[in-house]
């Protein structure tokens, strides 16, 4: 419920921030949460429905009328001056002359100000749990495929479309408008696109960007430089800002879709923290100066168990069981 210490002013204008959202578009659930709004208090429903009658008047209004009042923002001296000719033009009454007000000033007198106005027409989060994937279609036709233990949180506007990865990793099969590039902010880094496909994986303070097909524009938020990728281009972006570009298989980015997991040149610390993302694995660093070295190879991320017994042939290390956990340590 709202509080009865907030002022009519108040309510009005947050009905006009409501109603410019709506003739903006809103998601399902955005729809939900203005109607829970509405029905909160009596007087809520009373500023809507007086702002609904205002955007009617103002709907009527002769066109050159409506020009009158297209002019940049006034003064703050000239607002009262103003809102009394808005009145006149409107012809409402006193009790909605705020709610009016604050409509014209936002519909009419506020274009150089849209951008402020903006609402996203699409707004969703998705995320997986431990060892779940999942595939999301955007209204714009564009596909996000999440990896394990992942989260993004999805914004479509008019003139952009927005994706921050919260956390995790993704595969981005972007549906090409040249009229809305697609951004992708993680961490530090910020990959934009036109259409292409492309992972960003996003895991502690770093940021990797791989690309698969097409052009991928990378910054970091230090504003160092930035790096434009092809396909079979990767970076890594820290809070300090981007490493300098190294070639990767253009066919094998996104592997982790197929349940595979890629190491190379990773430290065996980074390997056995990789398999933890989809499970708990059982596997146990016996002696941390084991942690340093280094191996590659492609294994199954649904049996470390294989993973450890391939160790043996790979690195100075053997495994033992004990305690029900597999421990590795020195040979």
């Amino acid at each position: 419920m709202t509080s009865q210490d907030t002022t009519a002013d108040d309510i009005d204008f947050l009905a006009a921030q409501w109603l410019l959202r709506h003739d903006a578009g809103l998601a399902a659930h955005e729809l939900a949460a203005l109607d829970a709004w509405l029905a909160a208090d009596a007087r809520h429903q009373q500023a809507w429905q007086a702002l609904a009658r205002t955007d009617a008047l103002l709907a009527s209004l002769p066109a050159q009328r409506v020009a009158a009042f297209s002019q940049p923002a006034p003064a703050a001296g000239a607002l009262s001056s103003l809102l009394r000719r808005l009145r006149q033009a409107a012809s409402f009454p006193p009790r909605g002359a705020l709610a009016g007000g604050c409509l014209l000033l936002c519909g009419l007198l506020a274009w150089p100000l849209a951008s402020h106005w903006q609402q996203p027409g699409f707004q969703h989060d998705y995320s997986t749990a431990r060892g779940q994937f999942a595939t999301q279609v955007l209204p714009d036709g564009s596909r996000i495929e999440l990896d394990s233990g992942s989260a993004v949180d999805v914004a479509l506007y008019r003139d952009r479309r927005s994706v921050r990865l919260l956390r995790g990793q993704a595969m981005f099969h972007v549906h090409a408008d040249p009229a809305r590039p697609f951004q992708v902010i993680a961490g530090a880094a910020t990959a934009t696109v036109l259409g292409t496909h492309f992972s960003v994986r996003h895991v502690g303070a770093t940021t990797q960007v791989s690309v698969a097909q097409g052009t991928v524009r990378v910054e970091s938020e230090a504003g160092t430089h930035a790096e434009v990728l092809q396909a079979g281009d990767t970076v890594t972006v820290t809070p300090q800002g981007v490493t300098a570009l190294a070639r990767v298989n253009a066919q094998a980015v996104g592997n982790w879709r197929a349940g595979r997991l890629d190491f190379e040149d990773a430290t065996l610390a980074e390997a056995l923290a990789e398999f933890e993302r989809y499970g708990d694995t059982g596997l146990v660093l016996g002696d941390p100066a084991l942690a340093g070295l280094r191996l590659n190879g492609s294994f199954d991320a649904k049996l470390p168990a294989q993973f450890a017994a391939a160790l043996p042939l790979a690195l100075p290390v053997r495994v033992v069981r004990r305690d029900g956990k597999l421990h590795i340590v020195a040979r």
